[in-house]
């Protein structure tokens, strides 16, 4: 669709200004600089995800204050993609009183304070970007985790309508509950403005794209190496415990049981004549390459037969799109996340 125009193959940016740990200034100003445009650009990308934390940029105990230090870099990430003609989506990845993996510490919803000084920083971003076209797009909370999606449905039409009045024209993107789950678009109120852009998040099958994932205790535990497409029956013992849905005996996991994964997808389209954007999609590096390459091209197979948009997690970190000394681990897998 012609939403997505521009936007239909890219790369997240992540664990730069995002999930960074305790590092610091070195990190944020080596671990992304201007030849990693150069190079995305010569690969075909057409846009980056840029996930930022709000505590670059504001401290917690001086709100509403926004630091030129932090800032920098989402102006240098505009500026570089822009003379490489990528565009940019700006990912509010961990929000005053809102980070995914919070659980009962986020009040973004019940807390005045933390709604406040989210809206205002998305005022912030309005008046300070209002001079750029549709190369930017705001993307205004990665991954809601809660009880239900009726707040969040509330605040980001507030937040959208904040937005509109200083910038009227920016496409604003939104997503649904349970970590972007492609099975809570259903629950997304689903307003006619044209400027606001739905957005999920894909990692099925979760045992082939996280396989033996530090920081998921039963993957730890699972040493068994998981290919791409493989049968039910050979990780049976993984899915003991139960297995999600068009899981089971004698099921093979391969590109039609991704079809499955993406029909509320491709339901929501159909339904609400609406673009997609798949702002998260990607295979852990502990995957082996040839196994990795066959899931990018399924994933991308069916993305541009539902005209869905997608960025890969991530240009560093994750996954093998790049090692870890930034240089490209295989040729196929580019080929694969940039193909329109």
């Amino acid at each position: 669709m012609d939403t997505m125009k521009g936007y239909m193959a890219g790369c997240n940016l992540g664990h730069w200004i995002s999930q960074y740990g305790s590092k610091g200034a070195e990190h944020w100003d080596s671990y992304i600089t201007e030849p990693d445009f150069t190079r995305m650009a010569q690969w075909g990308a057409d846009h980056v995800r840029l996930p930022v934390d709000y505590f670059i940029f504001e401290k917690d105990e001086n709100p509403g204050v926004y630091l030129e230090s932090g800032l920098q870099y989402i102006d240098n990430t505009i500026r570089w993609a822009k003379k490489y003609g990528i565009n940019v989506i700006l990912d509010l990845h961990h929000a005053p009183g809102f980070f995914f993996g919070n659980g009962a510490r986020n009040d973004l919803f019940t807390n005045p304070e933390s709604k406040d000084r989210y809206i205002r920083i998305w005022e912030n971003f309005a008046h300070r970007y209002t001079g750029e076209g549709d190369s930017l797009r705001f993307e205004l909370l990665n991954e809601l985790v809660w009880d239900n999606s009726d707040p969040w449905n509330a605040l980001w039409q507030e937040t959208a309508a904040a937005i509109h009045a200083i910038t009227p024209d920016r496409k604003v993107i939104v997503g649904g509950n349970k970590w972007n789950s492609v099975y809570e678009l259903k629950n997304l109120y689903v307003t006619d403005n044209p400027n606001i852009v739905y957005t999920f998040h894909m990692y099925e099958p979760f045992l082939f794209s996280h396989q033996r994932a530090s920081w998921i205790p039963n993957h730890v535990s699972y040493k068994k190496p998981v290919t791409y497409p493989y049968l039910y029956d050979d990780h049976a013992e993984y899915y003991s415990g139960g297995a999600p849905a068009h899981m089971g005996p004698g099921v093979m996991v391969d590109k039609e049981y991704l079809r499955h994964v993406f029909a509320p997808a491709a339901e929501f389209i159909r339904k609400n004549n609406r673009p997609l954007y798949l702002g998260e999609y990607g295979a852990i590096a502990n995957a082996d390459d040839d196994s990795a390459v066959r899931w990018y091209n399924d994933v991308a197979d069916l993305c541009l037969e539902y005209g869905i948009g997608r960025a890969v997690w991530s240009y560093r970190g994750f996954s093998k799109i790049t090692d870890a000394e930034n240089q490209v681990h295989d040729i196929r897998m580019v080929e694969a996340i940039t193909r329109k």
